[in-house]
């Protein structure tokens, strides 16, 4: 597989088919730019060659937000960008949803709780699981109470292990919906919220 990028501002402009043979570079270089509107001279192109099977397949899923050309003009390679930005992926162990909007459902007996796991995720929606993915989050509901995953102690906030944590939301004995947001003070993790009916 070639990677086909502009020399001056080292943008990838696109890959070569994966599997078979490889065409030789100046065909690959000439295939992808002749399918670009205003290419400009073939002399501003080059292209690097992937053969192994394993860097290929994680550069045909970085591509085209994620893969980058680095290193000097004579030894140019590809990379992988760091995400730029992260969401939270929130899932609960709530066995009822709502009918109509799918929120999950606790009993308001004030006693009933329903587990959420908290996971940090790219812009793909790959999990990270770093040993650096431990960003302090804060938790904030207008009814029930928040405890840890134990349920023993009532908590403002939660730190994820390896992009992970695990909270319980109680109910009150009060039918109605509460709204669970989860903050972060780092600016690249997108806040979130969660709806929760006690019925």
């Amino acid at each position: 597989m070639w990677v086909v990028y502009r020399k001056g501002a080292r943008k990838i402009i696109g890959i070569t088919a994966d599997g078979g043979i490889d065409p030789d570079k100046e065909t690959a270089i000439k295939e992808i730019v002749g399918g670009t509107v205003a290419p400009g001279d073939i002399s501003e192109y080059e292209a690097i060659q992937v053969t192994d099977r394993e860097k290929v397949s994680q550069y045909l899923e970085a591509f085209p937000a994620k893969l980058a050309v680095a290193g000097t003009t004579k030894q140019p390679k590809l990379v992988i960008r760091e995400p730029e930005a992260f969401s939270l992926y929130i899932t609960t162990d709530a066995s009822d949803k709502h009918p109509i909007d799918g929120i999950p459902t606790i009993p308001a007996d004030g006693a009933s709780s329903v587990l959420i796991t908290i996971q940090k995720v790219d812009e793909r929606a790959k999990p990270q699981t770093g040993k650096k993915d431990n960003d302090q989050l804060y938790l904030r509901a207008n009814h029930g109470i928040i405890r840890d995953e134990a349920g023993n102690e009532a908590i403002s906030s939660v730190a994820l292990n390896k992009g992970e944590a695990k909270i319980r939301l109680f109910s009150e004995t009060v039918k109605r919906v509460t709204t669970l947001q989860i903050m972060a003070k780092n600016p690249e993790i997108q806040d979130c919220m969660l709806r929760i009916e006690f019925v």
